[in-house]
């Protein structure tokens, strides 16, 4: 992803090319999940016990409260809330942990936890201790396990901090977001570079070096200029990853993003420029491109994980870990067991409702059938590595990948001739160019597009 790069995607790619579609965080995506029987989901999640070796589980923790909701959201938060309300939630959400423990396996090897919301760091110090040692009541936590936690710096205290870093946490996601303070203003977050500094400079002192960086392109009032003064500070600060999201405008679902249209949202050609050039100075400044939006300094585990072929791509973007069953806990987190999808209500009403009868909170969710699990590892492959090795599907699935997708190849035939990808028997390779309409490539192998659901319902994929 050159310098020369920024100028030399035809505008007329981004014209054509500017749909909506999913951001493939799942496959089948989020919005083809629907009411499922939990019967059937229960013998999935005992199905994936007893594995050897067991690819072990990733838990999340969703922490849905904020101090203030920034207008570009698209999280399922609750705002600030009653001390009463955030110990019933906490207390919720411990009892959850029992339940889905009793349903995936208390034995499972637990890999990775991840807490995210909202706002981890909104707790109190207790109100989190009490948290994590009921996680580890509850879980067979490894001993290694990547322990990480998103983090507003805001309202990020030392001794906040101090409190994931006594219970083992040793990767920490600061919600950076931008460091302009026009864009800022825009969307509502009165935040200061100086916020992000002193997090930093105290992990870091205390021994923590994991720190991602997690930063948004395509909000209001974001220029050129801009971009490159919030990359220089980025880069400035050394974080070891970084996420460069685009952002999302579905005020359609996130009623208060329709106030940023008001407030000049940089259009499709400014948005891409934007992307392209914060990912050429990430690159120069040493960082390696992962995946479609991720940047990781060379040693980091995402760059491992690219290399061994283990990277994956889940609702908490890229990370490690491939094959791990992910098990949510919370309002609105997402499962991903062996092939089975589910959702926890959104709403916290019945998410307390259903907890309290002693059932997991499960909203919606997605049995997955064979031509479901083959299509999703083709499209992880491509969102992940880029490439898709035709004859190791075929030997996985025991079919001829090349004939399975006869009818896709041949939809495939206009994004080659635009230079997006090239394939034969064998392969699959997206070009440089083609890494940023990925999400177009996928969508050709999307069978559940093709039924005729409305694309009204996803963002714009550039």
């Amino acid at each position: 992803m050159s310098g020369s790069r920024l100028s030399g995607i035809d505008p007329r790619l981004r014209e054509k090319y500017d749909v909506r579609g999913p951001r493939y965080t799942s496959y089948p995506a989020a919005p083809h999940f629907h009411d499922i029987d939990m019967s059937r989901l229960r013998q999935r999640w005992r199905d994936r016990q007893g594995q050897d070796p067991d690819p072990g589980l990733s838990l999340y923790l969703h922490i849905p409260f904020c101090h203030r909701r920034c207008l570009f959201c698209g999280c399922h938060t609750l705002g600030r809330r009653s001390p009463e309300t955030v110990r019933l939630y906490l207390e919720t959400l411990t009892r959850e942990m029992s339940l889905a423990a009793s349903a995936a396996g208390h034995d499972r090897p637990v890999r990775q936890v991840a807490l995210g919301g909202g706002t981890p760091n909104y707790l109190s110090v207790s109100e989190t201790d009490r948290l994590l040692h009921a996680l580890r009541g509850n879980w067979a936590v490894d001993e290694g396990a990547e322990l990480s936690v998103e983090v507003d710096p805001r309202s990020a205290t030392r001794d906040r901090l101090d409190a994931f870093l006594r219970h083992g946490f040793n990767r920490f996601s600061l919600g950076v977001e931008d460091f302009s303070a026009p864009v800022l203003e825009a969307v509502n977050r009165d935040q200061q570079q100086i916020h992000v500094e002193e997090v930093v400079e105290h992990l870091r002192g205390r021994g923590c070096g994991a720190l991602n960086f997690d930063l948004i392109y395509g909000l209001p009032r974001q220029t050129l200029a801009s971009a490159a003064e919030t990359a220089e500070r980025t880069v400035a600060l050394r974080p070891s990853r970084i996420a460069l999201y685009g952002y999302a405008h579905v005020p359609w679902i996130h009623a208060q993003q329709k106030l940023l249209e008001e407030r000049d949202l940089p259009d499709a050609e400014l948005k891409s420029r934007i992307f392209l050039l914060m990912a050429d100075r990430f690159r120069e400044a040493g960082y390696l491109a992962v995946g479609m939006d991720h940047f990781a300094l060379p040693g980091d585990e995402l760059v491992t994980a690219l290399q061994q072929r283990t990277l994956r791509r889940t609702f908490m973007g890229y990370t490690t870990g491939r094959g791990v069953d992910v098990v949510g806990m919370g309002i609105s987190a997402i499962s991903g067991v062996g092939a089975a999808y589910s959702q926890n209500a959104k709403s916290l009403a019945p998410y307390l409702d259903r907890v309290a009868r002693g059932e997991l909170p499960v909203e919606r969710g997605y049995l997955l059938d064979r031509d479901d699990e083959i299509r999703r590892e083709l499209l992880l492959e491509l969102f992940c590595t880029f490439h898709a090795d035709l004859g190791a599907l075929s030997r996985r699935f025991d079919i001829d990948a090349a004939g399975y997708f006869a009818g896709e190849f041949s939809r495939l035939e206009p994004l080659a001739e635009d230079g997006l990808l090239s394939w034969d028997g064998n392969e699959i390779r997206v070009s440089e160019t083609g890494r940023i309409f990925i999400r177009n490539i996928c969508m050709v192998f999307d069978r559940h597009l093709e039924a005729g659901e409305t694309r009204q319902t996803y963002s714009r994929t550039i």
